[in-house]
């Protein structure tokens, strides 16, 4: 990428996601339009964000989800998170999560760092703080296309009502909001203010829409401007960002591949001819960033040859 092309950052990385969400104003006002889209009044004097050294999901060196944990002076706590490769299980996953926020309620830390049952060391009543998660998506979810946001909570199957508030959680598909499938003249909402702009902010040339409707989004366009930034953390975006998109063309390499060994013998021959360019490109991309002709192959699946002639 060149740094010369770039206006904003972009939440698809580690980097860009906790250089915005980690900022009191911007989670504020991003919480404040999501429940408003549903009729909910959320109130917000104060947000205390958690420790979120928890264990994180990785594959192959590269990490595909990344989270923030705070908690509302009225006593919610909320995982907001981001996820760039399609997950099996999507919803349960996500109840994971969520009971995970419950159980880790019951803890406290000794002395030595070590953990304590809280229920065992102070007599703890089960008083539980209500866990909401919000989960950016960076793909979509089949059969669900027309919910770009939807919000999810336990029902009683019987009487339809929600059986238990404790727990709640937000699925929103990102892809649903960039151009091409959503324009900045169909925002109506603050929420649309706020997706269409996540989901485009990393393609924008200008200063993004909207800033002057809320002061969260005002907030946004100076926080991720790439140019005002540290050198060290322009870098490290920038890396981040190459990285992201070398794993999602070997993602994409992946799907082509499983497609074509689907498709009838003719046309996968089309397909995989078009795989093995996108196998070239990737190994030039790795071999540009340094990477050994041992994993370039084992990733690519091209011969060390191949790989030298590049």
């Amino acid at each position: 990428m060149d740094k010369n092309d770039i206006f904003y950052i972009s939440p698809i990385t580690d980097f860009g996601f906790k250089k915005c969400f980690r900022d009191e104003i911007v989670m504020k006002y991003f919480l404040i339009a999501l429940f408003d889209s549903v009729g909910i009044e959320l109130k917000i004097e104060n947000i205390t964000y958690l420790n979120n050294e928890s264990d994180s999901d990785k594959k192959e060196g590269h990490r595909i989800i990344y989270d923030i944990k705070c908690k509302l002076d009225t006593g919610e706590e909320f995982i907001v998170e981001m996820q760039n490769e399609r997950q099996s299980f999507i919803d349960k996953r996500m109840m994971y999560y969520m009971a995970r926020g419950i159980s880790q309620q019951g803890t406290v830390e000794g002395s030595k760092g070590k953990k304590k049952k809280s229920e065992e060391k102070r007599g703890w009543d089960y008083n539980i703080n209500k866990v909401i998660g919000v989960f950016l998506l960076n793909f979509t979810i089949p059969g669900e296309e027309k919910y770009k946001v939807s919000r999810h909570c336990i029902v009683n199957m019987k009487s339809k009502r929600v059986s238990n508030d404790m727990l709640e959680f937000w699925k929103i598909q990102l892809p649903y909001y960039r151009k091409g499938k959503f324009k900045e003249k169909q925002c109506k909402t603050s929420l649309d203010y706020w997706l269409f702009n996540l989901a485009n902010m990393d393609k924008m040339k200008t200063t993004m829409p909207f800033t002057d409707k809320s002061a969260g989004l005002f907030r946004l366009n100076e926080l991720a401007q790439y140019h005002s930034l540290s050198y060290a953390d322009q870098e490290r975006y920038l890396k981040e960002y190459d990285d992201y998109v070398v794993y999602n063309d070997v993602m994409n390499l992946k799907i082509s591949e499983g497609e074509a060994r689907g498709e009838a013998r003719g046309e996968a021959r089309g397909r995989a001819e078009g795989g093995r360019q996108m196998q070239t490109n990737i190994a030039y991309k790795l071999k540009m960033k340094g990477n050994s002709v041992d994993l370039i192959a084992e990733v690519t699946g091209l011969t060390p040859e191949e790989i030298e002639k590049l």
